[in-house]
């Protein structure tokens, strides 16, 4: 105060907002919202290659929308499909759309592996001419004097053997129904056809995610009108959903704080000017962390702007204490009210800094956000209180009685007499609540309670996946080899130990790219088995001339066959002809190894898949539990680092104001904190790591509340402050629960856990504090 100078603040609190000003135009212009829920979690906490390995894996099905159209008949659900298909691609949403499969790249893909023929086997033949090369045989002559022998008819030609035809069967091992072009699904009574629409990048903008969310529901109620049914998943549709659902509580949230706060301002001051003030301070608040987040991150997750809009209830604190103080005192000026609350608010802002600096340690890149748009928001809304509000009220002078001061000071030493007359019941039922609320507290730390989809779209998602059986888990194998060599060996060595698991029912499907290619040394050794099996030339002749064929054509195989012996698929080559998702499956060589991902479906038991990560170059990918586990981990540093705050802010209160009276502050928080958790266990909400983001909240507002009290009690002269401080506290008090406490309402599980948390633990800490210096005024009096 010795430097007090309100015009030379307000002019640099007035350059400080022009400089605002100009970083809003620059941002505006930007793409800055980021409404992907994958950008709330952390890198993985492993090796480059498995995060490598995460990040590939999720690009198969992060861009991917996926819809099937049901009908009475497969002609019926294609027109149906057909009619999603125009619609979607005229909303310019889609980088592809396929309903139909591509005849041409599937033919030009059976060309070129042709010539590869005697090198290329599937498991099934390989495993025939092991044994007995003679029944194979037996079974094509089965197989071509059936009534599915006409299919096979038009390759016998040039695969007399049909071993091509066997090898590029087996790439589609689900025989999926192809009717005029198109993946058909018969269910029963229905027949499905299946779409799929791929978007051109993963970070839709909110309005696309919007239209993509409406588009999807107006097709639904068309094809319904139809007499038809329409299902879809994905993940984009997941993230539509959870972006429209923020949106929604943004502005439920900030309009109806907003609304809060103008109501009790107006109620208490009937005066446009604290009003409108503590609208600048929120306003400036906002503003000011919006902008400068966004120096320091690329863009805002629209969850940050969620807890953000909630801010609202927080910031105002500081204005209502500036306020306040002067309240019902004749000659009151912003330079005594000043003097009087700075210490009290400054208190508050460090402990809020504490609580959010710890939480920029988290791994958590939501997280880390919340906290840095937080804190940017608290300072700006600070130092607007401390440098604009005294030029401001320099001739402020209320013009009317307190009729909210006065029922404040009644309630100021109303309740805590009440709680003084029965402390020792109260004390026993509050024991008792805290400790049964405590023992019912059980963490849960599952990284899937971030995303909260609604029963239709995750019932949908169930839907395709028990009638399309083609989804990929979460979870897959990094397999890895030292050279290609290698890599193929601790590849087939998985896929072998994996086969028994489908027959055992522990899992439906695996695929890897071994199980497609043959490497090298297993395409000599394929050769050799059809050298010495079923291209013996006795053999092979009395197999060919039984089916019909001329001597020189029996000749020209053996010629071909002859012919083959040096030829060699590369993997490259082959890799070429495979589609998008074995592509993706492949992560290529480097220096250090070759490596390659083996996907799972359908998994109905881990244990087994888990003992499977001991063999030779294979790693176990989960990252739903690692980031889970991950979860876990920070949720117990951030419950030592709450730990570690109020020991730090206890030292403060200690070396401030001494044993007995920092002790007794201290003691607000703490029991606003434990109240809050008891609560959740009451009523079994969740506790997660954001749990203690909240708790962090509840501290700094309990602080506050409380070290305004004690300044209330101890100061000097004749002006009793305990009202007006009462007042400001309960204006306080209700602001931040219209503010938190409205996130309650969430449908997001952890977001509401969150509301209930702040609200539970800022309602004690309002009921506490007034206990601070209770029996000092009484002495007074």
């Amino acid at each position: 105060m010795r430097v007090y100078r309100p015009k030379l603040y307000a002019a640099l609190w007035l350059l400080g907002m022009l400089a605002l000003a100009w970083l809003t135009l620059q941002n505006l212009r930007r793409d800055w919202l980021e409404t992907g829920f994958l950008a709330l979690l952390p890198q993985a906490e492993q090796r480059p290659e498995v995060a490598n390995a995460i990040e590939r894996h999720n690009q198969a099905v992060n861009r991917k929308v996926v819809w099937l159209a049901g009908a009475a008949n497969a002609g019926q659900a294609l027109t149906l499909a057909e009619t999603v298909k125009t619609r979607l691609a005229a909303s310019g949403l889609f980088a592809e759309l396929t309903l139909q499969i591509p005849q041409q790249q599937y033919r030009q893909g059976y060309q070129q592996l042709f010539s590869y023929r005697y090198q290329l086997l599937d498991a099934k033949t390989r495993q025939a001419l092991q044994h007995d090369p003679e029944r194979l045989l037996r079974d094509n002559l089965e197989t071509l004097y059936s009534p599915l022998g006409q299919l096979q008819a038009a390759n016998l030609e040039h695969d007399p053997l049909l071993l091509f035809s066997r090898y590029f069967a087996a790439q589609n091992p689900l025989q999926l129904n192809i009717e005029h072009g198109a993946v058909v699904v018969p269910d029963g009574r229905m027949v499905w056809a299946l779409l799929v629409g791929e978007l051109p990048d993963q970070d839709l903008k909110l309005d696309k995610l919007e239209l993509l969310l409406s588009l999807n529901q107006s097709l639904q109620n068309q094809v319904r009108q139809q007499g038809g049914e329409l299902l879809a998943t994905g993940l984009p549709l997941f993230t539509a959903y959870g972006a429209h659902q923020a949106q929604h509580e943004i502005s439920t949230i900030g309009s109806g704080s907003t609304l809060g706060v103008v109501v009790l301002l107006w109620l208490t001051f009937r005066s446009p000017r604290p009003l409108l003030l503590c609208c600048l301070a929120v306003a400036v608040g906002l503003l000011a962390a919006w902008n400068l987040s966004l120096l320091l991150v690329p863009k805002l997750h629209i969850m940050t702007l969620v807890f953000g809009s909630s801010l609202i209830g927080v910031v105002v604190d500081y204005a209502l204490h500036f306020f306040c103080d002067g309240l019902g005192l004749p000659h009151w000026t912003p330079r005594r009210g000043l003097t009087y609350v700075l210490p009290g608010i400054g208190f508050g802002l460090l402990t809020s800094l504490l609580g959010y600096a710890g939480l920029g340690f988290s791994p958590f890149p939501g997280l880390r956000e919340m906290a840095l748009f937080s804190a940017l928001g608290l300072v700006a809304s600070w130092l607007t209180v401390v440098m604009l509000f005294p030029f401001l009220l320099a001739r402020f002078r209320p013009q009317h009685q307190f009729g909210m001061l006065s029922l404040a000071g009644y309630w100021q030493r109303s309740w805590p007499e009440l709680l003084h007359r029965h402390r020792r019941s109260l004390s026993a039922v509050s024991v008792i609540l805290l400790v049964g609320g405590l023992s019912l507290l059980r963490a849960q730390d599952d990284v899937r309670l971030l995303q909260t989809a609604p029963t239709e779209i995750t019932a949908a998602d169930a839907e395709i996946r028990r009638l399309l059986p083609i989804g990929r888990d979460n979870q897959f194998f990094l397999v890895s080899g030292a050279d290609l060599a290698a890599w193929y060996r601790n590849e087939r060595g998985l896929l072998d130990s994996l086969a028994p698991l489908t027959g055992q029912a522990k899992l439906k499907q695996f695929d890897g790219v071994s199980s497609h290619w043959p490497d090298p040394a297993q395409q000599r050794d394929d050769y050799q088995l059809l050298k010495t099996g079923v291209y013996r030339p006795d053999l092979l002749q009395r197999y060919m001339l039984n089916l019909g064929f001329e001597q020189t054509a029996i000749d020209s195989e053996l010629q071909n066959f002859a012919a083959a012996e040096s030829k060699t698929l590369s993997l490259d080559d082959w890799l070429a002809t495979a589609n998008p998702n074995l592509r993706q499956q492949w992560l290529g060589c480097n220096a250090e190894a070759c490596r390659s991902i083996v996907t799972l479906a359908g998994i109905a038991d881990l244990e087994p898949l888990q003992a499977l990560a001991d063999l030779p170059g294979v790693v176990w990918v989960d990252h739903v539990s690692q980031l889970s586990d991950l979860f876990q981990r920070y949720r117990q540093r951030v419950t030592v680092l709450l730990a570690g705050v109020c020991g730090l802010i206890l030292g403060i209160l200690i070396y401030r104001l001494g044993w007995r009276d920092g002790v007794q502050v201290m003691s607000v928080p703490l029991l606003a904190m434990l109240t809050a958790l008891a609560t959740l266990g009451w009523f079994g909400e969740l506790f997660t790591l954001f749990n203690l983001f909240a708790l962090l909240l509840v501290l700094e507002v309990a602080v506050d509340y409380a070290v305004f009290f004690h300044m209330a009690a101890a100061s000097a002269g004749t002006v009793d402050k305990r009202d007006t401080t009462t007042l400001a506290v309960a204006l306080s008090a209700f602001t931040t629960l219209l503010g938190y406490g409205l996130l309650a309402t969430s449908s997001t599980a952890i977001v509401h856990a969150f509301g209930v948390t702040l609200a539970a633990g800022v309602g004690s800490a309002f009921l506490l504090a007034p206990l601070i210096g209770f029996n000092a005024n009484k002495a007074k009096q």
